[in-house]
């Protein structure tokens, strides 16, 4: 059995805890490190039983615990190989003998296979992963200006995808804090998935096998989790596709601990 659980989700910080058999990992620790072993500790993980954390790009919103969590845990460093100048230089001075590069092959972490797979973003290089436990899989994909098919495909079939609905895009352009660079930013192509963007992927989803979806990284100031929620499900139910039936939507909370999936 895996089971999968957001740690933090939004623009201020990401992790998600994996939980295998005998490997726990993390994806991403983008919040501060007193925090994320409170979060660890009340679920009853020790935080010396992460055997890694899986990287998935350098943005301080994914890195900020890093570095003190291997400092003080010892656990590994899983990066793509052309990010890891960059993410190195965001979680200062580890041992470098803890930093594993990987490619575009697929890799393990104990009793996980791991897919990389790459996204669109504005970063020195940004992925998703998709992790088997061998019977079943789950995939995580946030930070992407848009989904390309074969983004798509690596997130079909699975158990269970983390998938980003950033924003709201009337929100964004009508947003007075945010400066014109920032909107355009936001909604390029190689900025964050809109509520709507996601919502057409989860159609494809739903039709190919998914049948739980997490709504993750939303935006504080550009979104609502009632607004990327509702998007998804009148999206779907226009498409013939009967929410909560042929697929269930949850949406991860920004600060708190989310729903623990247990996948066979």
């Amino acid at each position: 059995m895996m089971k999968v659980i957001t740690l933090s989700s939004s623009s201020r910080g990401n992790s998600v805890l994996v939980l295998g058999e005998k490997t726990n990992l993390l994806i991403d620790a983008g919040i501060n490190v007193t925090t994320l072993v409170e979060k660890l500790k009340v679920l009853n993980v020790d935080p010396n039983s992460i055997m890694a954390i899986l990287s998935t790009h350098e943005h301080s919103d994914h890195t900020k615990g890093i570095g003190p969590f291997i400092r003080k845990y010892g656990a590994k460093l899983y990066v793509k190989q052309e990010g890891k100048e960059a993410l190195l230089k965001k979680v200062g001075n580890i041992n470098l003998a803890k930093v594993v590069e990987f490619f575009d092959t697929d890799f393990c972490v104990g009793e996980f296979n791991i897919t990389s797979f790459k996204l669109p973003h504005d970063a020195t290089s940004c992925v998703g992963f998709r992790i088997s436990n061998g019977t079943s899989a789950f995939a995580y994909a946030t930070d992407l200006g848009f989904a390309t098919p074969e983004t798509i495909n690596y997130l079909k079939n699975c158990k269970l995808v983390i998938l980003e609905s950033n924003h709201d895009e009337k929100m964004v352009v009508s947003n007075p804090s945010y400066p014109d660079a920032l909107k355009r930013r936001i909604l390029s192509k190689h900025g964050h998935l809109s509520n709507m963007a996601s919502a057409k992927v989860v159609c494809e989803l739903a039709v190919n096998n998914v049948k739980q979806v997490v709504l993750a990284h939303l935006s504080l100031d550009n979104n609502d989790p009632k607004l990327a929620f509702d998007t998804h499900c009148s999206y779907l139910l226009a498409q013939g596709i009967t929410p909560g039936v042929n697929i269930k939507i949850d949406v991860a909370p920004a600060f708190n601990l989310g729903t623990l999936f247990k996948i066979n």
